[in-house]
């Protein structure tokens, strides 16, 4: 294996081990969406806007088609909440060359799940996005708590800012050039006691984004995706009131990503649909372990290189320790593939047949595990300049046990 590419693999542990917020370090999770507005952004995934002075963030990576007609479905919800839905959601279109068909029957791209928390959810976007795309038809993509949603203007401005995110923005408050002092200690103590953990307070407020994406773009405390800030929350008392509205960044910012026009800023944008079961497999013929993701992958603007990444956890999920030198991602049984994926081609993976495999062979694995059962956990990131990008993860549902070797 080059040097290079086991560079990049300690990388790309760090982030899985990381990223997760695992209760305990080196165990394989599924990510968990909070209360509040639960959208998770990406890390060190987003572009921003350099043609105006004053604009938020967004991920360029995660942009629908421009001019696309999206198909947007209310799931539940009484006929005057519906229509104030769909009146409040519909304003993105006004500045941006997009559009949302709101349908009752049929296929479509955004659900939308009105009312109390279900799920232990609050106001959240299932991926920003076409990320949405890799939820189950089944499942709601946009979850909104209405016994939060009482006064007119919350009802907006959180349908407003819950819509920006399945058009690609992302929280504007954790602009790196914000330039807000925290009182975390102030900050851990009010949230632990409404139930959040230092990791959702981290991830929800203070993690910061690199600055080489800001192109000397300015922060926009009015954004309908920045977060309210008590003066307590920060050190110097500054603070943000509740946005309602759409600011006048917020405009300018959607109409450059969703122009009338061709875009100016195109990125590789990777959209993941039809995803089914990560397969963990015996393979007695090769002597070893086959993994099977399933999923159809297209790439759209700019071709993109991407990361295929199988590891291997016990059946509590943690990954699996190693001394192998060909089959080591940071110490722990992994493979990996780099994919070069081509423009508007959709690769169908193992769908009609397995045409795509991850082995590792029973000669790389520790002996210890013989007997004990095992399973994979698949993800797959786009190297993008000098940083990787989790685009989508799987562990799993099946398990294999291998006998003595």
């Amino acid at each position: 294996m080059k040097t290079a590419i086991k560079l990049l693999l300690m990388v790309i542990l760090s982030l899985i081990i990381n990223d997760n917020y695992a209760q305990q370090k080196d165990k394989a999770t599924n990510k968990k969406d909070f209360s509040g507005c639960g959208t998770l952004d990406p890390v060190g995934s987003f572009s921003f806007d350099t043609t105006a002075p004053t604009r938020g963030m967004a991920d360029n990576n995660f942009l629908w088609d421009n001019g696309k007609t999206i198909n947007v479905k209310l799931l539940s919800g009484s006929y005057a909440l519906k229509e104030k839905v769909k009146r409040y959601a519909s304003e993105w279109m006004k500045y941006a060359n997009i559009k949302f068909k709101f349908v009752d029957q049929g296929d479509a791209q955004i659900r939308v799940y009105l009312g109390d928390k279900k799920g232990d959810y609050g106001h959240v976007t299932m991926g920003l996005g076409v990320k949405c795309l890799m939820r189950d038809s089944k499942d709601f993509t946009m979850h909104f708590d209405t016994t939060d949603l009482v006064e007119e203007r919350s009802l907006k401005g959180t349908v407003l800012h819950e819509f920006g995110h399945a058009l690609g923005l992302i929280h504007e408050h954790m602009s790196p050039v914000s330039g807000i002092q925290w009182d975390s200690s102030a900050v851990y103590a009010r949230k632990g006691m409404m139930g959040w953990s230092k990791e959702m307070t981290d991830a929800q407020l203070f993690r910061k984004y690199n600055t080489s994406y800001t192109n000397g773009t300015q922060y926009d405390p009015k954004s309908i995706m920045h977060y309210p800030i008590s003066p307590w929350e920060t050190k110097n008392r500054y603070y943000v009131d509740w946005n309602y509205e759409l600011s006048a960044g917020d405009k300018a910012l959607i109409a450059a990503l969703y122009p009338k026009n061709e875009r100016v800023n195109k990125v590789p944008r990777i959209t993941i649909t039809n995803v089914g079961e990560t397969i963990i497999e015996s393979n007695a013929t090769k002597n070893g372990i086959s993994i099977y993701p399933s999923f159809s992958i297209t790439c759209s603007d700019k071709s993109a290189e991407l990361y295929y990444v199988s590891m291997l956890t016990d059946e509590n999920n943690y990954f699996i320790p190693t001394q192998s030198n060909e089959y080591n991602i940071n110490k722990k049984v992994g493979s990996i593939k780099v994919i070069k994926l081509p423009i508007n081609q959709t690769e169908a993976v193992n769908k009609a047949n397995k045409n795509f495999e991850i082995f590792i062979p029973t000669s790389e694995l520790p002996s210890n595990i013989a007997g004990k059962k095992l399973k994979a956990y698949f993800r797959i990131f786009l190297k993008q300049d000098d940083e990787l990008k989790e685009l989508f993860g799987s562990l799993s549902n099946n398990s294999v046990t291998l006998s003595k070797f």
